[in-house]
């Protein structure tokens, strides 16, 4: 039963059904005529089976052309998504290649990004950047962990971040925290008023600026 219940979520009733007729039909067409009762396979027994065989083998045939078309529209897709990520990543800004060196100088694989900024929601709209929750999106977080997307992954070299070539030391990496942008800032915070405006504030400051 086990084997069974398998075998339904993967094919499906249909198709199961249709491999047994396909297969039934055929293996009776082909028996030696000694092995058959006397007298044979009547004409509408032997036009139903022929019958039978063609609708299973179209049926499959219209499967395999239905799995290729969905193979050459995820490829087209794929593709797509590739240049659109190449040409993202060929113009990226200050302020987007600092977040994209966040992850590499926090050795962190997420990060917890204020969705209001303009560089993270442009990330996040181009595909190089992926929320782990698409639902704190959707509900407009102030902040929303984040990812960088396999398919960029391979697209971001040393060159597209703004980084030297090898390991850094520790200058270095002092000297690409010291020009993060302000919000990536570890004493930046977002928070929203009561009337639902942003407004921005650094730890131990006493005034909040208002932002549109």
């Amino acid at each position: 039963m086990e084997f069974i219940g398998r075998l339904l979520a993967r094919w499906g009733i249909l198709d199961i059904f249709m491999a047994w007729l396909l297969i039934a039909s055929a293996m009776v067409l082909v028996l030696p005529q000694q092995w058959l009762p006397e007298g044979g396979l009547s004409a509408e027994l032997n036009v139903a089976l022929v019958l039978s065989c063609i609708a299973g083998l179209a049926f499959f045939l219209s499967r395999c052309l239905l799995l290729l078309v969905a193979m050459i529209s995820a490829g087209i897709q794929q593709r797509r998504e590739l240049q659109r990520l190449s040409a993202m990543i060929a113009c990226l800004d200050h302020s987007e290649r600092a977040i994209l060196r966040e992850f590499i100088i926090t050795r962190r694989s997420v990060l917890s990004l204020p969705l209001n900024e303009p560089a993270v929601l442009n990330l996040l709209n181009n595909g190089v950047l992926k929320p782990m929750n698409q639902q704190h999106v959707q509900e407009q977080r102030s902040n929303v962990d984040m990812m960088i997307n396999l398919a960029a992954r391979p697209l971001l070299s040393y060159k597209a971040l703004g980084l030297p070539v090898g390991k850094l030391n520790e200058e270095q990496i002092e000297h690409l925290k010291s020009i993060r942008p302000r919000f990536l800032q570890p004493d930046y915070k977002a928070n929203r008023t009561h009337s639902g405006k942003l407004f921005r504030i650094r730890a131990g400051s006493s005034e909040g600026q208002s932002a549109a």
